[in-house]
């Protein structure tokens, strides 16, 4: 069944959808990177709306690392801050649960902290969306733009798809390839809780790179439904290095954990203005960052 078929079936299973009360909370996974997630909850602030609860889960190397984190969460008190433990490997999987599950939100955002959010995005439109469409995820990180797979250093075809309303777009996951055929990311991507809650819990993961890859392996079971995209991209992932043992990630191998301590210390922050709007051809995109002073 090709996408608009399937939306027009979808849409006379549908009622008429009242007014929208639901709201999303971001559960943001971070280590060791103190100007990154300084940038990421900067760039939510900037250009998100209709996000509820923020949660930060995340672990630290070191004592100063750890103030540069508390330093972080006086600057951005409306989230929550959840630190790791002592056996990160073992309380990582009961954090994300509880973030996910200790709210009556229905809807549930992900992000790690080399997440750069570009461009306004109305999440509570978002919601309204995939109620009215059935879809499975918003995926603000995709957009007409990312025709190239960085992960995989490929290029990559925009799949199949059918135009909606307000820019928004609709495609079905075994239509795509690369970036457009994975539909369980922790990269800025809506979902409903109940439709993914489920698959979480019963899956063995210990950090969020397990956490991606060992729910991108049970994609075959929602292949056949949609996905919605704006025409442009949402948010950019900046691979300016990596800080886990877990995946070897393609990155830039700069701005490292020292680096960004340092920086952090220094009052300066990565600036988000050349960020705004960019023209992303993959959604990981290798970039150097400028500074400015935190004020």
């Amino acid at each position: 069944m090709n996408v608009k078929a399937l939306l027009v079936v979808l849409f006379c299973m549908s009622t008429a959808i009242k007014a929208n009360h639901d709201k999303a909370d971001m559960i943001i996974f971070s280590f060791d990177r103190p100007l990154q997630l300084y940038a990421l909850l900067e760039s939510v602030k900037t250009n998100v709306s209709g996000v509820d609860t923020v949660t930060v889960v995340y672990r630290t190397s070191s004592d100063e690392f750890d103030y540069a984190y508390k330093l972080i969460h006086d600057s951005f008190k409306e989230a929550r801050f959840v630190k790791q433990g002592t056996q990160p490997r073992e309380d990582f999987k009961p954090l994300t649960l509880a973030a996910i599950n200790n709210s009556p939100n229905k809807y549930v955002i992900f992000a790690v902290d080399d997440n750069i959010v570009k461009d306004h995005v109305d999440l509570d439109y978002c919601i309204h969306a995939m109620k009215k469409h059935h879809a499975y995820g918003v995926y603000l990180r995709l957009g007409f733009n990312t025709d190239f797979c960085y992960t995989m250093n490929q290029a990559q075809s925009i799949p199949v798809h059918y135009p909606l309303e307000s820019g928004l777009y609709a495609w079905q996951f075994c239509n795509g390839t690369c970036d457009w055929g994975y539909p369980n990311t922790v990269d800025l991507t809506l979902f409903k809780k109940s439709d993914i809650i489920n698959t979480l819990e019963s899956l063995s993961f210990y950090s969020p790179n397990v956490l991606e890859n060992a729910w991108a392996a049970t994609s075959a079971s929602v292949a056949t439904r949609i996905g919605l995209f704006f025409a442009q991209s949402k948010i950019v992932n900046l691979p300016l290095n990596i800080v886990q043992q877990d995946w070897h990630n393609r990155n830039q191998q700069e701005l490292l954990p020292e680096d960004q301590l340092a920086l952090f210390f220094e009052n300066k922050k990565i600036d988000l203005t050349p960020l705004h709007q960019i023209e992303n051809k993959s959604p990981h995109m290798e970039y150097c960052p400028t500074f400015v002073d935190r004020t």
